[in-house]
């Protein structure tokens, strides 16, 4: 009889805006069903831009009730500003068409607008004229500058405690912006690399959605959100566990099924809805993909163990070793797209409800 692995615990938060407040509801019903241990997380626990985040909250030993205290403060304003990137001539329009992104219903949002005073002098005449100066007047990085979410995040994070040993594995995913190539930081040595000590930046370059936000400089190199390759990192968490088994969580926020389904989502009203749609289908492709690599993954080792029994010799080296598909917690019903970009206490109130009910739907599941 072969003998037995270890079994480790991994938890797999997909990237997703403001819909990250979905996570701390799954979290909350993890630990109610003793999944895991308040206060420290499952042994990995791996993410992708908001996803990241939250995983780094865990990682940095935050309770769930914590953790809902810190999102249920936070706003609009707190995780980005219009971008002073741009050229003061486009400020007015852009600062109209993001209303809804750049303020939250707390303070104003979309039920009133007024310029700020040193924009309100600048009109439409000779604008179009102006709009060159997009492309002259200086460098661009994104439409939104998130100064204020790095402050946010500051006061979240115990990073001594992230780069502990007390902490569990965090795997944090990003895109290097001029090779394309997918970059894992990790606080554990990872694929014979030694381990990354994480801080603000790898979180932000984890967060650095292409155009919208300014991609993040670590060293010589810069970065793109990890959702741009890989919004659910399964093959690191792999690769981490080595020759132990796994019970891997994988947490979405968009309904999953194996292959495409009749689930129709209303056309988008607007720029931002567009873009947020196109986003929600990047994501669930990227899983999808990830997850049909595992298949095959365990395909590939059934076969290679079939092989073997039956006496043939096989090329040298270790084999794939077959890994238990992950258990997906995902809602049952698309979300609006405008969740994405809404950080606010009412929305955020409804995903933790909507986060722990889906969990514990799952969790059921797998004893049924």
């Amino acid at each position: 009889m072969p003998a037995s692995h270890p079994m480790k615990k991994a938890l797999v938060l997909s990237g997703g805006g403001a819909r990250g407040a979905y996570h701390v509801g799954v979290i909350e019903a993890l630990v109610e069903a003793g999944w895991m241990e308040d206060g420290r997380g499952p042994d990995i626990v791996a993410g992708t831009s908001i996803g990241a985040i939250n995983a780094a909250a865990l990682a940095s030993g935050l309770p769930v009730a914590r953790l809902r205290e810190l999102w249920l403060r936070m706003h609009t304003e707190d995780v980005h500003r219009l971008s002073p990137d741009l050229p003061p001539v486009t400020r007015p329009l852009l600062r109209f068409l993001l209303r809804n992104v750049l303020t939250s219903r707390a303070r104003g949002g979309s039920r009133r607008y007024a310029l700020p005073p040193a924009e309100r002098a600048r009109s439409a005449e000779g604008f179009l004229e102006r709009l060159g100066a997009l492309f002259r007047a200086r460098p661009f990085r994104g439409l939104l500058d998130t100064t204020p979410w790095r402050h946010t995040l500051a006061a979240w994070m115990d990073f001594p405690r992230i780069n502990s040993p007390d902490a569990p594995a965090l795997l944090i995913t990003a895109t290097e912006l001029q090779s394309g190539a997918l970059e894992v930081f990790c606080n554990r040595p990872l694929q014979g690399r030694p381990a990354h000590t994480i801080g603000i930046e790898h979180l932000l370059a984890s967060c650095s959605i292409p155009v919208v936000y300014p991609w993040t400089e670590i060293g010589p190199r810069k970065y793109w959100d990890g959702a741009v390759i890989a919004n659910t990192p399964l093959d690191p968490v792999i690769d981490l566990a080595g020759e132990d088994d796994l019970d891997i969580l994988v947490v979405m926020m968009t309904p999953w099924s194996h292959s495409s389904d009749d689930t129709l989502i209303a056309a988008p009203d607007d720029l931002v809805q567009a873009a947020t749609l196109a986003l929600d289908w990047a994501l669930l492709g990227s899983y999808r993909m990830a997850f049909e690599a595992l298949e095959q993954r365990n395909r590939l080792a059934e076969a290679m163990a079939r092989l073997r029994a039956a006496g043939m010799e096989l090329p040298p080296g270790p084999a794939p070793r077959p890994i238990a598909p992950p258990t997906v917690i995902a809602p049952q019903t698309p979300m609006p797209l405008d969740w994405i970009i809404d950080y606010e206490g009412v929305n955020h109130r409804h995903l933790f409800a909507r986060g722990r009910a889906d969990a514990l739907r799952a969790l059921h599941s797998r004893r049924a």
